[in-house]
This record gives C-alpha cells, sequence and structure tokens, in this order.
C-alpha cells in the first residue's frame, strides 16, 4: 500500500514538473486589460480621478494623431542601398557585372562643365559646387559724413572718392564753397551726403512740401532712412536734411575773368598769381573790418546754418571796409557765391576773406596795411542783402572770428 501510494506520489510530482507554463498574454491584450481594471478601479471615485484621466486622454489623442499623421504623409526613410541605387535584396556583384557590359557598349554621358552642378553617374541625387567667391552687392552708407579736404584735394577726387557726382558734392556745400569750387583749401569740412543729390539746409518757415516743391519732387522722397522725419512732424530752422535726387543751380567749375586789379599786377580770374607776396608783417591781431561789431546774418557754424564757416557783419550798400590786419592781396575779383571777393595772407598761417562787396579798390599782389581801405559794402553774389561776409582761416582751416575780433 505505502508503494503504491508513493508512487501516485511520484507520478503527480513528474506530471507537475513536465506541465508546460501557459503562454504570456500577447502584450496589447494586457495593456487594454489593465487599462479596463484602472479605469474601473478609477471609478469608484471619478472627482478625484477626472484631471488625471483628462492627461491620459490628451496624451494618447496626441500619440494617436501623430502615427495617423506620418501614415498619411507617406514619409519613408531611405536606406543607403537607396541613394546610391541599389536594393538590399539584389545580388551586388550580379549588378556590378551587368552594369559593366552595359558601361562598355554605352559610352558614359557628358557633363556640361560649364555650370556649377555635379551629377553623379551612380546615383540619383543632385549636388551644387561650392563657389569660393560671393559677390556682395554695394550698401548705402548709414548717413551723412564730414570729410575734411586733404593736400591735392580736388572737387572732382573726393566726389569720385565717395561714390558721387561732384555737383553733389558742391550744391551739399554751398555754405562752406560759396559756389567757387576752385577756391577749396586744405582743412575745410565738408559734407559728404550717402547719395547723390543735395543736404539741405532747412530755413525758417520751410516744411517738408515747400522743400519737395522747390526742387520738383514728390515729398515722400524726404521721408527716408536718412531723415527721420515724422508724418505731420513739423521741421526745425537748421535742420539738414539729405534729398536724394535734388539738383542745385547750374555750377561754374572755373572762375569767371576779373576785372578788379592794380596797374602792374598780374591775376588770373580773380585768384592772384604770377606776383611775388611781400608785404608788411601782421600785427598778430585784428580790428573789426566794418568799424563796429553788430552782425547781421549767420554767425560761425550757426545752429540755423551748420555749413556757415564766416560771420556776417552788418554793413549798408557802399559802406567802407577795411583789412583786419597787414597783409598782401592774394584774391581780388569775382568768385562764385562770394561774389566780388578780396582775400588776404598776413603772412603768420591767418588768412581773411572779404565778401560781397559792391566795389574794391586793391588788386592781386598789393601790400595792404591793417585799417587800409580795400572796398565798400555790397549784395553781390550769393547774398540776400547787403552785408559783409568774413572768413578767419589759420593753416587753411575756418576759425571763429569772434575768438579774435574784440
Amino acid at each position: 500500500m505505502k508503494d503504491t501510494s508513493l508512487a501516485s506520489s511520484n507520478d503527480r510530482e513528474r506530471d507537475t514538473a513536465t506541465i508546460t507554463p501557459p503562454s504570456p498574454r500577447p502584450f496589447f491584450l494586457r495593456f487594454v486589460a489593465g487599462c479596463m481594471v484602472a479605469v474601473w478601479r478609477m471609478g469608484v471615485d471619478w472627482r478625484t480621478k477626472r484631471p488625471f484621466l483628462t492627461r491620459v486622454t490628451a496624451h494618447i489623442s496626441i500619440l494617436a494623431l501623430t502615427l495617423i499623421t506620418v501614415g498619411l504623409s507617406g514619409i519613408a526613410i531611405p536606406t543607403p542601398q537607396a541613394a546610391v541605387g541599389r536594393s538590399p535584396d539584389v545580388d551586388v556583384s550580379r549588378v556590378e557585372s551587368v552594369a559593366s557590359s552595359e558601361q562598355e557598349a554605352t559610352p558614359p554621358p557628358s557633363i556640361d562643365l560649364t555650370t556649377d552642378t555635379i551629377y553623379h553617374l551612380d546615383a540619383d541625387t543632385v549636388s551644387r559646387v561650392p563657389i569660393p567667391h560671393t559677390d556682395i552687392p554695394d550698401r548705402l552708407r548709414a548717413g551723412t559724413v564730414t570729410y575734411v579736404v586733404q593736400p591735392g584735394d580736388t572737387i572732382f577726387d573726393i566726389a569720385a572718392q565717395f561714390g558721387l557726382s561732384p555737383e553733389t558734392v558742391v550744391w551739399s556745400n554751398r555754405e562752406a564753397l560759396q559756389d567757387a569750387p576752385w577756391l577749396i583749401q586744405l582743412g575745410l569740412e565738408l559734407f559728404i551726403p550717402p547719395v547723390d543729390g543735395i543736404y539741405h539746409t532747412v530755413l525758417a518757415g520751410e516744411t517738408v512740401d515747400s522743400i519737395a516743391f522747390d526742387y520738383g519732387l514728390e515729398p515722400a522722397v524726404l521721408y527716408n532712412e536718412w531723415n527721420s522725419l515724422a508724418d505731420g512732424g513739423r521741421l526745425r530752422e537748421g535742420q539738414l536734411l539729405v534729398v536724394p535726387g535734388g539738383e542745385g543751380e547750374e555750377i561754374t567749375w572755373a572762375p569767371p575773368q576779373s576785372e578788379y586789379a592794380v596797374a602792374g599786377a598780374s591775376y588770373s580770374y580773380g585768384i592772384c598769381s604770377g606776383v611775388s607776396f611781400t608785404g608788411p608783417g601782421a600785427n598778430g591781431w585784428f580790428t573789426l573790418p566794418t568799424g563796429n561789431s553788430r552782425v547781421s546774418g549767420w554767425y560761425f557754424r550757426d545752429p540755423r546754418n551748420p555749413g556757415h564757416i564766416g560771420l556776417d557783419y552788418a554793413c549798408r550798400m557802399g559802406d567802407p571796409l577795411y583789412a583786419a590786419d597787414n597783409g598782401v592781396v592774394t584774391i581780388a575779383g569775382w568768385n562764385g557765391g562770394y561774389g566780388i571777393l578780396v582775400e588776404l595772407n598776413h603772412g603768420n598761417g591767418f588768412v581773411t576773406r572779404y565778401g560781397h562787396f559792391s566795389e574794391i579798390i586793391v588788386g592781386c599782389g598789393e601790400p595792404v596795411y591793417q585799417g587800409q581801405l580795400l572796398g565798400y559794402c555790397g549784395s553781390t553774389g550769393w547774398s540776400s542783402g547787403a552785408h559783409l561776409h568774413f572768413e578767419v582761416r589759420h593753416n587753411g582751416v575756418p576759425q571763429d572770428p569772434q575768438i579774435y575780433l574784440p
């Protein structure tokens, strides 16, 4: 009896040991079952579990939309074999032998070397040849710059240096050049606009519309990147504006023949030449050329006219005008916007200029003394009324006359 029970027990243990465990359930079914259990458990307290379910539902929705989008778009990830025209199931050695035989029978297509594109014979891709040189287009300057005249400079040289027309340089510096470009001097500061046109100084009462009308342009031209004008904003006197395409009066590049000279003196177009500039030494201090300090017009670098490099002294038509210091006459005659001009070189680095005479009584090369009569007040040249345009220059650089005069 014991043997029988023992055998039965051993058989049961052996059968149990040989029984194969059930295969694991598929992952998808376990996932679904887990979700159902979780939903059932959360159903006990739906209000407290709602935020969690909302987040889970949102994430599942986003994942589903992503999978659907990828499936509908037909996006495929190419393999290296596809990039070179091969299939992973194709016998590479056989393809290469067939390709070599076809290559011997048919000559390869010619490649156009004039293009910058490479066509690979063993691939279905196209690549572009890198070009080491890149053409960068010229860009306009950010604004107007100030240029100081260097030795040997001419208006034409300066214009070429900045890629502008010579007329633009003269029109943008009427106060400094006085429409006499042949009188350009070392150290003179010139406004250089970023484009061809005019650098306009706003006068009292001017508006955008009136300025545009004077130059025959549309007002929109003045609303550009350099002027920063606000629509409907008022202009202030002395404001400087870039006027692209604006044109001024016709420029005379050579000075007219002078009619003013002293017997025996040599002159050329009002600018003395061929004479010895000798005369009395300067005293080193100046007297008032009109006999009084009354100013009528622009001051030096007047905020209302920043390009003005002289001082406009008041005088009446025909009033006498005098030499501010001892010197020699180096200019005598008509010179552009100065009208009838006298220039004195004082021999100590200083030069004085007297503009807008109605008549002068000195000529080129003549020595003059401080307080000596030069001529009479007038309104010739670029002038709106009788006055004296007076300049002081030291080594060619314009100075404020009020610093040196009493």
